[in-house]
């Protein structure tokens, strides 16, 4: 079976926290040739100044425009960036830069597929950042210089975090984050079997009515359209690396009545699974 390739940090940016450039018409993002939909292992922040583009992640097609924020998360599978036109900053960081309460805002807010666009103010402020960070990544790594950088690459994403939790404000408890961090792990390991989320719920030893209300606020879906989107990406996936076919696929991801499972990834998705076989293998 193909398997889908992982980038890691240290075959990206080897001896480093992170890696900065600027692109634009002149001196565009480059991408190795070779390589296709991957996942990375590592948070990826796109500053885009002007111009924008399209972006696929997870397989669905994110339209980018000037004066935008967009972040990618840890193995989100993505198509390369080329297709971004224009001029702004990259910026590929080590998970461990990034604190956690930046990263709950994150996991609240990219899944969905969020870009945003930044006030004046807080983007120049972010293209000064930007650019300080970049001339220290190029500087000697002294252990001195190593501490003033991973503080400003973490002013840098907790003001990128700060703007999207004024975009899409949360306010989750600690319980509900709890809560809502065991229903993607057990969602993670058991998709294939389970598939209701009374089933999720007993799992838990909480009632369905309280699992829906915590992943309605915490994620902004219900626990079911949670289940179904979930089950949509694996296929998706499979149909993408692999020969399997539609009954094959259905199976594996433990539906026997595969002409149901086609119901469902053609409500989900806006394609049937043929079609989207044909769109993203032609």
């Amino acid at each position: 079976m193909k398997t889908i390739p992982t980038r890691k940090s240290s075959e990206h940016f080897p001896g480093a926290v992170a890696r900065m450039r600027y692109f634009s018409e002149e001196n565009p993002h480059q991408t190795p040739p070779d390589l296709h939909a991957h996942r990375d292992e590592y948070y990826i922040f796109l500053l885009i100044e002007e111009g924008g583009g399209k972006l696929v992640i997870d397989f669905e097609e994110r339209e980018i425009t000037g004066k935008s924020i967009l972040c990618i998360l840890p193995g989100q599978v993505h198509l390369p960036e080329n297709d971004i036109r224009g001029s702004g900053w990259f910026l590929a960081v080590d998970s461990m830069v990034v604190r956690d309460e930046y990263k709950k805002i994150f996991e609240k807010s990219v899944p969905a597929g969020n870009s945003i666009k930044p006030e004046k103010a807080i983007m120049n402020d972010l293209r000064s950042c930007a650019s300080i960070i970049y001339n220290r990544l190029k500087s000697d790594n002294e252990n001195t210089r190593q501490y003033i950088l991973q503080d400003l690459l973490s002013s840098y994403i907790g003001m990128i975090a700060e703007t999207y939790q004024e975009k899409f404000p949360t306010t989750i408890s600690n319980r509900l984050t709890v809560i809502t961090h065991e229903f993607k792990s057990l969602l993670a390991a058991n998709y294939r079997s389970m598939k209701r989320p009374a089933q999720y719920a007993a799992a838990m030893n909480i009632s369905p009515v309280y699992l829906y209300e915590v992943i309605k606020q915490a994620t902004g879906q219900s626990v079911g359209d949670y289940i179904r989107n979930e089950i949509v990406i694996q296929a998706k996936r499979l149909l993408f690396y692999t020969h399997m076919s539609i009954k094959e696929i259905a199976l594996e991801l433990g539906y026997e009545d595969w002409a149901y499972f086609t119901r469902l990834f053609t409500k989900v998705s806006k394609l049937s699974p043929t079609q989207f076989r044909n769109k993203y293998l032609k």
